[in-house]
């Protein structure tokens, strides 16, 4: 899994392309979370972009 960071815009517009162009949210393939870090991400088996 990847995880992007939507404080830092680059991130997020591309996430934003990701979900546009497949249904992610449909397929059940995406998830949110906050407030978390970028560290607590990494803990749950997440990969940085």
């Amino acid at each position: 899994m990847k995880v992007y960071d939507c404080d830092n815009q680059l991130q997020f517009e591309k996430l934003n392309n990701k979900i546009g162009d497949t249904d992610y949210i449909g397929l059940n393939l995406i998830q949110s979370f906050s407030p978390d870090s970028l560290d607590e991400a990494k803990n749950r088996g997440f990969k940085p972009l």
